[in-house]
């Protein structure tokens, strides 16, 4: 990936951070959780994804005027560049779906956990 500072592809996720999750531009303070990819399974990295995403739509569920989610980001700022470059890490968020979590996963989660909660999933990503 790129540095948002060398513009070199030598930005790199580091081996433990946080992921926080976002639907239609909102989340909550628990829409949040870490990974460790030297230690977790990709099983155990999707459990604790899937957690969240039913935490947040058994919330979303209780609104009264529910609007399809149609925008979903899974990011993190806890990246690297090689080059050792200086990243400003309150403003930069790079996202984690096609590096710990496949398009293809997170988009059937998210529509299985959707037809659980009665919540209309319309969520593309562009590879």
């Amino acid at each position: 990936m790129y540095c948002p500072v060398c513009f070199q592809n030598t930005l790199k996720i580091r081996s433990n951070g946080v992921v926080k999750l976002v639907f239609n531009g909102k989340s909550r303070n628990t829409s949040l959780f870490t990974y460790n990819l030297q230690k977790e399974t990709h099983e155990q990295l999707l459990a604790k994804l899937r957690e969240k995403i039913v935490d947040w739509m058994s919330f979303y569920s209780e609104f009264a005027n529910k609007t399809p989610i149609k925008n979903f980001e899974a990011y993190s700022a806890d990246f690297i560049c090689t080059n050792s470059c200086k990243i400003d890490m309150v403003s930069t968020k790079v996202s984690v779906v096609n590096l710990i979590y496949s398009a293809q996963e997170v988009t059937t989660l998210l529509k299985e956990e959707g037809r659980k909660f009665n919540i209309d999933i319309e969520v593309r990503f562009d590879n």
